[in-house]
């Protein structure tokens, strides 16, 4: 394998076409590069330059070589520059899950647009995943981060959750209905309603907060359709199939003929991003220290 050093002293000499003044670039001795020099041509089995006691010339076969030399040096600095970027979590790709109703928060928004000004160079690639499936895969290595909700399932060893924001639940409801008209909501109001969630084995926590609000008001649920997306259950509620349980930053998808009315003593979910230790690249340990400060705002609130 051919000496890079070797090579930059071939190319600087090839520039300077003056072995001394290519030694003073350097920054080395004379005698030391010039057996540098005569050591690449064995090794290649050319000569490289044509010297007298007057001039250097590169020889047909050296000009052709500097060509290619200068490409391998070139591309080693870009490949030493990359790894620089790598271990400065400045570069690398990133796995995101995230469970269908998240996407609409401003939390995520906020730390999702945070990485693309600090970490441009991050590809950064987004897959949907119900929370209760996040931590397996994040675990499995099929995901880095994992934007979620904390109520979904328990920590697999390793995985560790920030909390970057506190949502209410709120009921979406036909424009036209009675409920619409009213403030607030206790949920026992809702007992005759069918109910719009996620499908079965989908491990979505809403549906795990909406059995615990059925429990607590002995509401016994009526299932109407199932959807896997958040939009697709308020747009089942704007053809006035039922009402569907959402995070309240749901109000921000206006739909005609849906109302989000606020529901009294309805549990707060705390929406989380998850990943595991030890990281498994700088960047993803960048990715979430971009969300620390998310975090901490969300404390205060």
């Amino acid at each position: 394998m051919l000496d890079l050093r070797r090579l930059r002293y071939f190319v600087t000499v090839a520039e300077e076409l003056h072995f001394g003044r290519a030694a003073v670039r350097l920054n080395i001795a004379q005698p030391p590069l010039t057996r540098h020099v005569a050591a690449l041509e064995t090794e290649l089995g050319i000569r490289l330059f044509e010297r007298s006691t007057r001039a250097v010339k590169l020889t047909p076969e050296g000009a052709l070589f500097l060509e290619r030399a200068r490409s391998v040096l070139h591309a080693a600095g870009e490949a030493q520059a990359t790894a620089r970027k790598l271990a400065q979590g400045m570069t690398g790709r990133i796995a995101i899950g995230y469970t269908s109703s998240i996407p609409m928060s401003d939390a995520f928004a906020q730390i999702v647009r945070n990485a693309g000004r600090a970490l441009p160079e991050v590809e950064l690639t987004f897959r949907e995943v119900a929370s209760a499936n996040q931590h397996r895969q994040i675990v499995e290595g099929a995901l880095d981060i994992g934007f979620g909700w904390s109520a979904a399932s328990a920590h697999e060893d390793g995985v560790r959750s920030l909390v970057i924001a506190r949502e209410p639940l709120v009921a979406a409801v036909p424009g036209g209905s009675a409920h619409a008209r009213k403030k607030s909501l206790d949920f026992a109001e809702l007992r005759d309603e069918s109910f719009l969630v996620l499908p079965p084995g989908y491990g979505s926590a809403l549906t795990a907060a909406l059995d615990s609000l059925c429990a607590q008001s002995g509401v016994e649920p009526r299932i109407g359709p199932t959807a896997s997306q958040t939009a697709t259950l308020i747009s089942l509620v704007a053809a006035e199939r039922g009402v569907a349980i959402v995070p309240a930053f749901t109000m921000a998808l206006r739909r005609s003929g849906v109302t989000y009315v606020p529901l009294s003593g309805a549990p707060v979910l705390d929406q989380t991003v998850s990943w595991i230790e030890p990281f498994t690249s700088t960047c993803v340990q960048r990715f979430v220290e971009l969300a620390q400060p998310v975090a901490r705002r969300s404390n205060r609130s």
